[in-house]
């Protein structure tokens, strides 16, 4: 090495660094695709991520209402938002079965693949963009960069209060 190298390596190991440990808030998110769209839940509002299963059909219910699961010894309703988030109907095949718990409501969620779950820092969730339809600026509450993709973050509770308005049912029950 160089006698300049090593004086600069010498100056830096003789340096007192301190590291300073910064404690972040951090939450846990969902990340899912639906009809091709990309989209996350608060890790807090999903209770179980379940492998696809049999949904058996009930009549006389809303679109919206794909049908009921057996979970875990009870019935459980199972809801389609494809509808809710401006989203092409998808094709039955294997889907995942989110089991979401709000405030007012629990249901399984149809969707069409589980990316990840994964701890992010909350100042890296950003402001919905103020371009969403106006179903979309309803439920969506913020936009999370993974990567080089873009999540539109849903509140779980939000999801719910919009399918209970349109679906006939009266969220104020």
């Amino acid at each position: 090495m160089s006698e300049q190298l090593e004086h600069i390596l010498s100056h830096y190991q003789d340096e007192n660094r301190e590291i300073t440990n910064v404690d972040e808030p951090q939450c846990s998110l969902v990340l899912f695709k639906l009809a091709e769209k990309k989209f996350a839940f608060y890790g807090s509002q999903i209770k179980e991520i379940m492998a696809e299963r049999p949904v058996s059909w009930v009549p006389g219910c809303p679109p919206s209402l794909e049908g009921v699961i057996n979970y875990r010894g009870r019935v459980e309703s199972v809801i389609n938002i494809n509808q809710l988030l401006d989203t092409p109907a998808t094709e039955a095949g294997k889907r995942t079965i989110l089991i979401g718990r709000g405030q007012k409501m629990q249901s399984g969620i149809l969707v069409d693949k589980l990316i990840d779950v994964l701890e992010v820092a909350e100042s890296q969730i950003h402001p919905a963009a103020d371009n969403l339809s106006a179903t979309m600026q309803k439920i969506v509450v913020g936009i999370v960069p993974v990567g080089s993709e873009y999540f539109a973050l849903l509140d779980l509770d939000l999801v719910f209060a919009r399918y209970l308005e349109t679906s006939g049912y009266d969220s104020r029950a």
